[in-house]
């Protein structure tokens, strides 16, 4: 086992675009607090495991936007003797994975920006990536994908789409019309995304998942601490008035099981010819 002490961190990627310096920012901050309230996150990894091939062409692969690097375990178990890269924008959050014991001379840490890697073309055999993606542009962060696969590499892909978070949305849609929730890409984009850079057997499927929440300040908990809750174009702060009229416009939508959060999620498969 490799030592804390001991780990080569790379020199992090210049990252020359406001809204990812931002989002560094946030999920550095919810680097201790990630595990816990991830839940969902979590299961969704859980089920993109359950999909990892069963040999590699070669035997390196990449956890893109790892966060945590809380499926590092079972990747292992499941490739045994493949070299892996735990890949994060924020170095807080390898620092967690490392502190969690999480690294080793096996699964090593790199902190970078997914859509600019500092990789060698055709090195690695897959690349994992579990509700990290959202915040890129889908053509850029799929052409770098495809670039770092060698022929007859893999890509297994969890992200949320357009369409998730639409209580909150719709609920401060109600009040204001400022940015409260990202826009996020849609299947379609993901999809044509993947034919644009020449990604072959490319298998999509969607899913509706949805948590129930006692009360909206649950909801912006959750979201603070696993690190969502930047907003990109939002501004100043949200007042009292606005904020009791957006909660009294969610509750209009509980349900017996209280106030439903609901996750549009793309699981995307693909390899490189």
């Amino acid at each position: 086992m490799t030592s804390i002490a001991t780990i080569n961190w790379s020199t992090e990627a210049a990252v020359d675009r406001p809204l990812k310096t931002a989002v560094s920012q946030h999920f550095s901050r919810a680097a201790r607090s990630y595990d816990a309230h991830a839940a969902l996150q979590l299961a969704v990894g859980r089920s993109l495991v359950q999909r990892l091939p069963a040999q590699l062409v070669i035997p390196a692969a990449l956890d893109l936007g790892c966060a945590t690097a809380p499926f590092a375990r079972a990747q292992q178990q499941a490739l045994p003797g493949v070299l892996w890269q735990a890949v994060d924008l924020s170095s807080d959050m390898l620092n967690e994975a490392a502190e969690r014991g999480r690294l080793n001379d096996q699964y090593r840490p790199l902190c970078a920006d997914a859509e600019s890697l500092p990789v060698e073309s055709g090195s690695q055999g897959l690349v994992f990536s579990c509700f990290a993606l959202q915040w890129c542009d889908p053509t850029r962060v799929m052409a770098e994908v495809h670039r770092v696969l060698a022929p007859g590499g893999r890509l297994l892909l969890a992200v949320p789409l357009a369409g998730s978070l639409r209580e909150l949305s719709q609920s401060w849609q109600a009040v204001n019309h400022r940015p409260h929730v990202n826009a996020l890409p849609t299947l379609a984009d993901w999809q044509e995304a993947s034919l644009r850079v020449g990604f072959a057997d490319v298998q999509i499927q969607q899913q509706v998942m949805v948590e129930y929440y006692e009360s909206v300040k649950q909801i912006a908990r959750r979201l603070k601490a696993t690190g969502a809750d930047h907003v990109s174009g939002a501004s100043g702060l949200t007042g009292k008035h606005a904020w009791q009229a957006m909660v009294a416009e969610y509750e209009t939508k509980r349900t017996g099981q209280g106030l439903p959060l609901t996750w549009n999620v793309l699981f995307l498969e693909a390899e490189k010819l």
